[in-house]
């Protein structure tokens, strides 16, 4: 199984993260049009005007260990919906990947 380190390589594999502000997540799609599909999410709610909670993160089986779920991680965390919002995290693996990347906590 590949391990991506960025969004370059992970794209080069046909893997793009797109956010979703209709259905308040952050999603790994591989495919396109009809051939599209959902491997990864990181749901968010907005509270209020100035925080964010991060409250569930996932990626398919098959592809835990590739990399994909801190790609996620990051790209939600500095995507537009967190801009300027104080960011919380009641989804484990998103209160983790801060743990590890404290830059990332606020804006």
């Amino acid at each position: 199984m590949a391990r991506y380190a960025d969004e370059q390589q992970a794209a080069a594999d046909g893997f793009r993260i797109v956010h979703e502000p209709e259905k308040s997540r952050y999603a790994v799609i591989t495919g396109e049009g009809d051939d599209a599909r959902l491997v990864g999410e990181a749901h968010y709610s907005l509270i209020g005007d100035d925080a964010i909670d991060f409250d569930h993160t996932v990626v398919v089986p098959e592809l835990r260990g590739s990399g994909l779920s801190g790609l996620l991680a990051r790209h939600a965390l500095t995507g537009d919906a967190a801009k300027g919002r104080r960011i919380l995290a009641s989804c484990w693996f998103i209160e983790g990947y801060l743990a590890r990347h404290p830059e990332l906590a606020s804006d």
